[in-house]
């Protein structure tokens, strides 16, 4: 693969795939649990994100390689949690993750249009981006620089005006939320700050990737955490209750007009998520193909067309998520919402056990950055573990008592049909001498 990704390549990417789902679709949604506790739930799912991805950021510098999110937890740690992580990932994106942000930009379209019709909508916009990730990954980039520059003039357009139509009484319910709402919420939430853990899934594409790619990380996490603590305030400030049954949209009318709404509505929220959707699908087959590489998944799909993109598996996602929007229908925004944040913590998992080898091996301690030497390092993959799995264990129990225990267990029964195919697939590798996991050296790590 080419290293076509420089340093604001990658601030770009993480930035347009984290700040679009994150402040647009979740906000409200969040909002509903915990009211203006949300702005508190921001805070607290950035601390154990923070650490989660500081944790990927190590695995990003040491072995920079496309794929990562499964190459990590399956070489540095176990093969089948790292499928099953992956499995739940899949799951997530098809079930959650792109039809959510489909349906949220036709949600924020059809109010300024409103005669539109929203599965349609989410549809064109699902092939609209399928269609410029076949053009390559430069093209993809290129369009994502574009669209998350013209983003930030759009926050700055809510949020510079918004804080002086802040009503103080608005904000005063912050700390009364209750415990359980801000926990819940703050879990969800968790989902807004995982943009640049896809870095990773580049990694082998980076240019200078092991300073690069931290210092994309850290800069990006700064910033995303600014934006959404600022256009939480002004949202709550200045609209009170409106997001309980609105949208930011909403809240912008009541002090922005003519030709600065226009400025907000179509560069804030329907360029925010169409840059996470063109993110997503930048990175999503990755580690598909680095399992297409390793013949966990039959070779083929791993074809690449002359642009370099990955098109079976890129047409797979786009197939299957396009099926399930329209299987669902415009009813299911909280349900995709909350598959998205499950699949997106749970492909997470194994890697932050993978983290422990960076100490632990001497062929990775040796090429580890700098901070691994540090006494205090071993508390980083211990936080980093344990709060991916609350956070994995929190949202599985609110699908069941929010929607219904159908979905739980379908999640489930996805999860065991995952194992079963990888079980069954490493006893054809072994029979044919063909299992990378066999081996007990970094080659799979060579791009």
């Amino acid at each position: 693969m080419k290293k076509a990704l420089k340093f604001w390549d990658l601030v770009a990417l993480e930035i347009g795939m984290t700040i679009g789902a994150g402040i647009f679709v979740f906000m409200p949604i969040a909002y509903k649990s915990a009211g203006a506790g949300t702005i508190m739930a921001f805070v607290l799912a950035f601390l154990p994100m923070a650490v989660i991805m500081i944790n990927i950021m190590l695995l990003g510098s040491t072995l920079p390689t496309t794929g990562g999110t499964f190459k990590y937890g399956a070489f540095l740690f176990s093969p089948k949690a790292a499928f099953l992580g992956l499995w739940a990932y899949l799951f997530g994106a098809f079930v959650g993750l792109f039809p959510l942000n489909a349906l949220a930009l036709a949600s924020y379209m059809k109010g300024i249009w409103n005669g539109l019709s929203l599965v349609p909508v989410a549809l064109i916009v699902l092939t609209f981006f399928y269609l410029v990730n076949l053009l390559g990954l430069k093209m993809a980039s290129r369009v994502e620089i574009t669209a998350v520059a013209l983003l930030f003039i759009a926050i700055a357009v809510y949020t510079v005006p918004g804080m002086g139509n802040i009503d103080s009484k608005n904000l005063e319910t912050v700390f009364s939320a209750g415990p359980g709402t801000i926990i819940y919420a703050s879990a969800l939430l968790t989902f807004t700050f995982a943009g640049s853990n896809a870095v990773i899934e580049l990694g082998g594409e980076v240019e200078s990737a092991k300073k690069n790619l931290p210092l994309s990380v850290i800069f990006s996490l700064t910033v995303v955490l600014i934006c959404y603590l600022m256009m939480a305030v002004v949202s709550f400030g200045v609209g009170g209750d409106t997001l309980e049954n609105g949208t930011l949209n909403d809240v912008a009318s009541n002090y922005l007009s003519g030709f600065l709404f226009y400025v907000f509505a179509f560069g804030g929220p329907i360029l925010a998520i169409a840059t996470t959707i063109n993110a997503t699908f930048m990175w999503g087959t990755r580690s598909l193909l680095a399992l297409c590489r390793l013949h966990v998944f039959p070779s083929k799909l791993g074809s690449i067309n002359r642009r370099g993109t990955p098109w079976v598996l890129l047409t797979i996602i786009w197939l299957l998520s396009s099926i399930m929007l329209i299987s669902v229908g415009e009813s299911g925004l909280n349900l995709f919402a909350s598959f998205a944040s499950i699949g997106g913590i749970a492909v997470i998992i194994p890697t932050m056990f993978a983290v422990f080898r960076l100490k632990r091996d001497p062929r990775l301690k040796e090429k580890a950055p700098a901070i691994v030497n540090r006494k205090w390092f071993g508390i980083l993959p211990v936080l980093g573990t344990v709060f991916s799995m609350m956070i994995m264990l929190i949202l599985l129990y609110q699908v069941g008592v929010d929607f219904s225990i159908s979905f739980f267990l379908l999640f489930i029964v996805w999860e065991v049909l995952g194992m079963i195919y990888f079980l069954f697939r490493l006893k054809y590798l072994d029979r044919a001498r063909k299992n990378p996991f066999s081996r007990n050296d970094l080659s799979a790590f060579d791009d």
